[in-house]
């Protein structure tokens, strides 16, 4: 009922109704010493008729459930207590709590989990500049759950830090780096020093070792051969003498020795195998220095002789870069600083070695399908062999 601005609530209880009821055949089952209860109820004095004494009791057992429920205090997570470890411990005790943790049976939201940790691990290290947990972060990466998207942090800090081994490992497993990352990637790679790259663990599975003792065999066989008819040894002009000697062998260097170290070289095979865009990558590649696009040339440029010298057309090593792709970044190099590296003396003669051999290549490969066509026809010539009655004379002209 409403009375002007006000709501009055009056409760009421109904009696139990039946058909047999309404219809004045229900029979009257009321004790007779039972107590009648009103239909109109009060709520304050309703313990007198039974309500008062249910709410008592049931709020009775929420009390003691909840007594029960705070006596027993739950389990806190693995997660939560490494988390927790993570914000105050030292980067021993955590490693040793991260072993405990990767131990412990997985669950479904195991890759979140990983993620949340390494966010964790991160965070710290950017509000205390002198805590780094390196070796927690790489087994971490190593667990083959993560992503760059899950964790986009992680190859931040490592580029801060110039940690080459980290950026190798997280090209290596992440499949979804930016272009603009991988270019800083790329810009790390090339500008460290070798010197520290000597004391800096690199996996070197994408690099095969060549020894010295081939080279050095090289070398001498070259120096030997005789330029224009003559033996530059035999000469008496110093001059000419020292130029035909320097010829043959910046040839063999070309050819045979890396312009890289080892290290270098894996680091920069991380690069090669790494998914990108053309179109999202070329503005980042020229923004790299000459000096580092003129070695990165020399070094693709290499790894190409060295698919030539095998006709399957491969490198050795564990997972190396394939042909299409280091064709394919020598085309990107030259699409973004053709024109600077044209000014560059050493780039332009590493752009004429390399337009003279695929040149010869393309000059290879044709008259290939040239045979490729002769020998065709003499199988045609010999299926219709069998089926010719009449003698004939045939001129096959293979070039």
């Amino acid at each position: 009922m409403l009375h002007g601005k006000f709501l009055s609530v009056i409760p009421y209880k109904c009696e139990a109704s039946s058909l047999a009821g309404a219809l004045g055949k229900l029979k009257n089952s009321q004790d007779p010493g039972a107590h009648t209860v009103p239909q109109f109820v009060n709520w304050e004095t309703s313990q007198g008729y039974g309500l008062g004494s249910q709410n008592s009791e049931s709020s009775k057992r929420v009390l003691r459930r909840r007594k029960m429920e705070a006596s027993v205090q739950p389990e806190v997570p693995a997660s939560k207590q490494l988390l927790s470890t993570i914000k105050k411990d030292s980067e021993k005790h955590i490693e040793v709590e991260l072993r405990k943790f990767l131990a412990i049976k997985r669950t479904p939201d195991f890759h979140t989990i990983i993620g949340d940790i390494v966010i964790g691990l991160l965070g710290r290290c950017k509000t205390e500049p002198s805590f780094y947990p390196r070796n927690s972060l790489m087994q971490l990466v190593q667990m083959h759950v993560l992503s760059y998207s899950l964790c986009p942090g992680l190859m931040e800090v490592a580029l801060e830090r110039t940690d080459v081994q980290m950026l190798q490992l997280c090209l290596q497993q992440f499949p979804d780096i930016p272009e603009a990352v991988t270019c800083a990637c790329l810009k790390v790679f090339l500008s460290v020093g070798d010197s520290t790259l000597q004391e800096t663990s690199v996996n070197m599975e994408s690099v095969s070792e060549y020894s010295d003792a081939a080279h050095d065999e090289k070398m001498e066989a070259q120096t030997e051969i005789l330029q224009n008819g003559f033996n530059p040894e035999e000469d008496s002009c110093d001059n000419c003498e020292r130029a035909l000697k320097e010829k043959p062998q910046a040839t063999v260097e070309e050819t045979a020795s890396c312009p890289v170290i080892p290290k270098r070289a894996a680091l920069l095979n991380a690069i090669l195998r790494s998914a990108y865009s053309e179109a999202f990558l070329l503005p980042h590649l020229k923004d790299i220095p000459a000096q580092h696009i003129t070695l990165f040339l020399q070094y693709l440029y290499f790894l190409y002789l060295k698919c030539s010298e095998n006709a399957t057309m491969t490198l050795p090593g564990v997972h190396p870069p394939t042909l299409n792709q280091i064709m394919d970044w020598i085309c990107l190099l030259l699409d973004a600083n053709f024109t600077v590296v044209v000014m560059i003396p050493e780039a332009k003669k590493l752009l004429l070695s390399l337009y003279k051999f695929v040149k010869s290549q393309i000059c290879i490969c044709s008259e290939l399908n040239k045979i490729e066509v002769s020998f065709r026809e003499l199988q045609k010539l010999n299926q219709e062999k069998n089926s010719r009655e009449l003698y004939s004379i045939e001129v096959l002209e293979l070039f």
